[in-house]
């Protein structure tokens, strides 16, 4: 049981270290930062934008990153803020540059799905992404409420 976990614990974070690697690399050719990607994804798919709060929930970011990344795309013109003053009411959607850009991103996150799915039969694929939402689901449980998992601690 232990073993699994320092597994999955070790698995996870070499995971994430690689696709931030590839993120950043695969931006950095289009004059992008890693931190983009999922921001303009998520908005292209959206072509009446979102509103901060939403963008934050769907892209599971903190809001002050949400916030950086918007900065910098509006600064790029690859986003527009239309609507209410101030960042929370206001939609934030793509511009042409930005659609453009974000089909380049696309097709790059594409690739790399593709190539990170070789040798790998769909139908695992799709076990594997469903045990992981679930893990995560209880793993975020065990997060709300730590005390049950640390009962075996409190008693020696």
């Amino acid at each position: 049981m232990e073993d699994r976990f320092i597994r999955l614990s070790v698995s996870l974070a070499r995971l994430q270290k690689v696709i931030q690697r590839i993120k950043a690399s695969g931006m950095s050719r289009i004059e992008l930062k890693a931190g983009h990607t999922l921001v303009l994804c998520t908005l292209a798919a959206a072509p009446e934008g979102y509103r901060f709060s939403e963008l934050t929930d769907r892209c599971d970011l903190d809001p002050a990153m949400i916030s950086r990344v918007l900065a910098d795309l509006v600064r790029c013109e690859l986003v527009e803020k239309q609507g209410q003053p101030g960042k929370y009411n206001a939609i934030y959607l793509l511009t042409d540059a930005g659609r453009d850009r974000a089909v380049r991103v696309r097709a790059v996150v594409a690739d790399v799905s593709r190539r990170a799915d070789e040798g790998i039969d769909p139908a695992e694929l799709a076990t594997f992404y469903k045990v992981l939402d679930r893990l995560t689901r209880n793993l975020e449980a065990v997060d709300a409420d730590p005390a049950e998992a640390f009962e075996p601690l409190e008693r020696d």
